[in-house]
């Protein structure tokens, strides 16, 4: 018996090695990865194409670029063991990264728990050059500027010092690279458009797939124009009625060409005017393109001086130009020297008129309006239903005989009582008054005074309409947006943001009554819903970005303004001004959200 027993016994053991033995030689022959590759996806910063590796037994090769880098690589594979790893570092196909430049071997655990070691050979390949030869901004492709500018390349960096603040740069560049993009969007010489006021890298990809990144540091010199302008007999600007004769004298530093002139200069402004940082306007003796802008001859300089960010009304236009309100003006920041002395930081802007680059109406028959209580034009009357001071910017009258004259008012009269007839009529809105004004623009408008809480409509002051000879009134464009930001009653910007825009300041607020009017008609609020909801998504960011960007550019003109006009009220000195610009910023964001309240409301 017990005999028999180990019999038994060897015979268990025997089978038992023998399937050992039988396991042991299948895990020898199998092959227990698929594939094994370095795919593009996985590596979007170093490789533009796949790269997959030959198994044969027990070693993995794959064949890279010498220019590769090797750090940090990610892998995807398929295998047939229960985990794959790497040392005791558990990798997953396509997330684990390992250092390829250090000897690697990688081991499948199989389902019978036995390690199966993969060696990983690297054989390098030479590749085709990935560099940049030459990188420049040409005055050829981009007008703007005064002369050619050509970078310094030292390694993976471009570096180059120009005097500019265009976003809209087009690069020359040579490169050995198959393809040059940026965020992935191909870049063609001397033909893509880049904003360069953030950050940009550049990615050059060689034919093998293999990335290369280049990070370009542009310095900003002068970020700004500087406008030198000399008095005859240097003469005091005392007046706003009488212009002085004057040289002009600017250099650009890179936002167009520089100019030299003759011009003449004076005051102007109502409020403006009695501060002691003095606003002006000028007429030059020629049409000229200034610093890229339409040839014209009249032009402004506004002071900013009770402005803390000396932005206000750049950021207004800014909501303009982005929700498309025609005629919006432009705006570029500028340093003024005057008679040899240093006078400050202004801004640089076209005289709101009738002409073809600027508001481009029929030179007799179409009309250019202003509401304003200051009353002040020439030609002016105050209208029937809501009592509105309506002045006459253009047509001169005084260029027409009496006669003439005469005819031209009564009919510029007669037009605008048959709107304002049809708005304060029991119909409204269930007449043709849309048939007499542009809702879309006036609902633009409406947005960007509401936005900036510029309760000068209520007045109304700087208010701008015009049409042309048959056509309809359009809003805009728009003017003067210093008392906004809850300036206006309180004497200090960025206090309250969710106040309504709309107050009947006292029993003179005109303005009040009449623009309060368009939004008891439900096509009006719908239609304000809509527009407000698009720019709240589509274009808000954009308005936060434009902020920085000016404010960088300022930031010394700001310094020096500083030192020149710290009297200035709610003037912020030089460590806290970026915290005024912060103010604004939050400040919009907080306007914004009392805005999507107000709309929900309609």
């Amino acid at each position: 018996m017990k005999k028999f027993i180990n019999v038994i016994f060897i015979f268990i053991s025997l089978s038992l090695f023998l399937v050992n033995c039988e396991d042991e030689h299948t895990e020898d022959i199998q092959d227990y990865f698929k594939s094994f590759k370095i795919e593009a996806l996985s590596n979007p910063t170093k490789l533009s194409k796949d790269i997959s590796g030959t198994i044969e037994g027990r070693k993995i090769t794959l064949l890279l670029p010498e220019s590769l880098d090797l750090g940090e690589l990610i892998v995807s594979f398929e295998h047939q063991g229960d985990n794959v790893y790497v040392g005791e570092k558990l990798q997953t196909s396509g997330k684990t990264p390992n250092d390829f430049s250090k000897p690697l071997i990688y081991t499948v655990v199989t389902k019978s728990g036995a390690r199966v070691d993969y060696t990983i050979e690297i054989i390098k390949v030479p590749d085709t050059e990935n560099t940049f030869i030459s990188f420049s901004f040409l005055k050829e492709n981009n007008p703007f500027l005064a002369q050619d500018y050509i970078a310094v390349i030292t390694g993976n960096k471009i570096e180059i010092e120009m005097p500019s603040v265009k976003k809209g740069l087009i690069a020359t560049f040579e490169t050995n690279a198959s393809e040059v993009t940026i965020n992935n969007v191909v870049q063609v010489n001397n033909v893509t458009v880049i904003d360069f006021s953030s950050p940009v890298i550049y990615t050059l990809v060689s034919e093998e797939g293999v990335k290369n990144s280049y990070n370009i540091i542009i310095k900003w010199t002068s970020p700004i124009p500087h406008f030198t302008i000399t008095t005859e007999n240097s003469a005091d600007i005392v007046s706003k009625d009488d212009y002085i004769y004057a040289d002009l004298m600017i250099e650009a530093n890179g936002w167009g060409d520089d100019f030299t002139g003759k011009t003449r200069i004076r005051g102007r402004g109502n409020s403006t005017w009695g501060l002691p940082k003095k606003p002006f306007r000028l007429k030059l003796d020629e049409d000229a393109a200034i610093l890229g802008l339409a040839e014209e001859k009249d032009w402004i300089l506004l002071a900013n001086y009770i402005d803390p960010t000396l932005m206000l009304n750049a950021v207004a236009f800014k909501i303009g130009e982005l929700l498309e309100l025609k005629y919006t003006n432009h705006v570029i920041p500028v340093d003024v020297t005057l008679n040899g002395k240093y006078i400050g930081n202004y801004m640089f802007t076209e005289q709101i008129e009738r002409s073809k680059s600027r508001v481009n109406i029929h030179k007799k028959m179409g009309v250019l309006l202003e509401l304003d209580i200051n009353y002040d034009e020439d030609y002016q009357f105050i209208s029937n239903n809501y009592g509105l001071p309506v002045m006459i910017k253009d047509p001169d009258l005084s260029d027409y005989d009496q006669a003439e004259s005469d005819v031209l008012l009564q009919k510029i009269k007669d037009d605008f009582h048959k709107l304002e007839s049809e708005i304060a009529s029991s119909s409204f809105p269930n007449n043709n008054y849309k048939d007499l004004i542009d809702i879309e623009s006036l609902v633009k408008y409406l947005i960007i005074y509401n936005l900036t809480q510029n309760m000068e409509i209520n007045h109304p002051k700087s208010t701008y309409m015009y049409k042309d000879e048959q056509g309809k009134y359009f809003m805009g464009p728009i003017w003067d947006f210093d008392w906004g930001f809850d300036y206006e009653g309180t004497f200090r910007h960025f206090g309250s943001y969710n106040k309504p825009l709309f107050r009947n300041l006292s029993s003179a607020s005109k303005g009040y009554t009449f623009f309060t009017r368009f939004i008891e008609d439900p096509e009006i609020k719908e239609l304000y819903k809509v527009t407000w909801e698009k720019f709240r998504t589509e274009k808000m960011d954009s308005l936060l970005e434009y902020i920085d960007f000016y404010a960088d550019k300022i930031t010394n003109s700001q310094k020096k303004d500083y030192q020149t006009w710290k009297s200035a009220p709610n003037y912020p000195g030089v460590t806290t001004y970026s915290n005024k610009v912060l103010q604004l910023k939050s400040w919009l964001e907080g306007r914004a959200y009392y805005i999507d309240s107000y709309v929900k409301g309609f």
